[in-house]
């Protein structure tokens, strides 16, 4: 008997997962070299229009043997006729290593997509990262939204994320590999049990033991997502009604800001929280509570990179804090791109050259002579996409010093920031 899931069904439940692609636009893969991505994107290479498909990996820096894995991928997608980009992050040392390299991996494939329209990015989870993550979550104490694990499509910064493998196991994509007589590579660290997801998946085989197995945690998983989706819908609704978007801003009603008891407007805020500041996670539920009252008392308050200034009438203006945005240097290997993403949700265009810096307009607002006719508060305005060249201010699009460029934000807070 064959063992491990036959070639052809497995190819077939791809396409299906991937079907909803076709003709829309340009898509990247991330592909690391390890034996989930190295799958994905053969079976991609077989399910979608090659043309469309560009291979992305990230090198960390963090370990010697990243550049064998990268020259894996990189012959395989040449073998395969796929365009390949090599990204690169370093690790500045703060926080939690995964944490900061799933950040920073992102960061920059996010970026790479905003400059060369793409408009959506496969991962490689598979079935297992999903009982993992769930496991993890169990143990931190998540709710609802944590205990969804990961959703098999989704947007993140203006770009949809599908994650067309995550009903198939590791090994049934090993199996797969190994009869398509494909090769891949093993990261040690999947083994280090110092990293939470590999006790995780130690613990799981004696869950198993007692009865909670892979379906069990999958249903769970399941009823999970039922929920938050119900939960979204809600909260999106109570969006449309309470809170409006101004370029980069969010303006609240008074309605919006009663956190006491309703899961709706709680929702809406940390999803406002996210979208204005780009941060991957929410702030700590006490503290939001608490900048939120400060700001119903009349003070003007920040979190998180974001300033909330009381309006009179008993709402709020959410504001990007024009200190806490990133600067962004346009190099000379970029040129071929369109574009800029700036901050996580700006994509900036206009005549690209060199050495041109991408950061908030600031005390460069002097020198936009028709600011005040822009309908933006002055604070609005500060933390605006500018383009710079060393000191001198080129562009302030939004601050109606435009020259050439123009800078749009990539996601509408109501139909990206409830996404289900």
């Amino acid at each position: 008997m064959p063992v491990g899931p036959d070639p052809a069904s497995l190819a077939a439940r791809f396409a299906r997962a991937v079907a909803g692609l076709s003709g829309q636009g340009n898509i990247a893969l991330a592909v690391s070299g390890g034996g989930d991505s190295i799958a994905m994107m053969h079976l991609a290479a077989r399910a979608l229009p090659p043309a469309r498909l560009h291979i992305l990996t990230v090198d960390h820096g963090l370990r010697d043997d990243a550049a064998t894995e990268i020259e894996t991928v990189r012959k395989q997608a040449a073998a395969l006729h796929l365009p390949h980009d090599v990204l690169t992050w370093a690790w500045d040392g703060q926080g939690n290593l995964q944490a900061a390299a799933r950040a920073g991996r992102w960061a920059a494939m996010a970026d790479w997509a905003a400059a060369h329209d793409v408009t959506c990015i496969l991962l490689g989870h598979t079935e297992d990262d999903q009982v993992e993550t769930l496991l993890m979550r169990l143990a931190r104490g998540s709710g609802i939204d944590g205990l969804t694990a990961m959703a098999r499509s989704d947007y993140r910064d203006g770009l949809r994320v599908l994650r067309p493998l995550l009903d198939v196991s590791r090994a049934d994509l090993r199996d797969w590999l190994r009869a398509e007589a494909i090769s891949w590579c093993d990261d040690p660290s999947n083994d280090d049990p110092r990293f939470d997801r590999v006790r995780a998946r130690q613990m799981f085989t004696q869950l198993e033991t007692l009865g909670l197995t892979r379906k069990r945690l999958l249903q769970t998983i399941d009823h999970m997502q039922a929920a938050h989706r119900s939960l979204q819908l809600a909260a999106q609704g109570f969006a449309r009604t309470h809170v409006r978007q101004d370029a980069g801003d969010l303006i609240f009603a008074p309605a919006a800001l009663r956190l006491e008891a309703e899961d709706a407007p709680r929702r809406v805020m940390s999803a406002a929280f996210i979208w204005i500041s780009g941060n991957v996670y929410r702030p700590r539920f006490e503290r939001m509570m608490d900048v939120v009252a400060e700001a119903r008392d009349g003070r003007t308050v920040t979190l998180g990179g974001c300033l909330l200034t009381p309006l009179s009438g008993g709402g709020l203006r959410m504001t990007r804090e024009a200190a806490a945005t990133p600067s962004v240097i346009r190099s000379t290997d970029q040129l071929e791109a369109s574009g800029v993403m700036w901050d996580r949700r700006w994509f900036i265009e206009g005549p690209l050259t060199p050495g041109l810096t991408f950061r908030a307009l600031g005390d460069g607002l002097r020198d936009c002579p028709d600011w005040r006719a822009v309908d933006l508060p002055r604070m609005s305005l500060l933390a605006s996409p500018a383009v710079w060249s060393g000191d001198r201010l080129i562009a302030a699009p939004v601050a109606g010093f435009s020259n050439g460029w123009t800078a749009q934000i990539v996601a509408d807070f109501h139909e990206h920031a409830f996404a289900h």
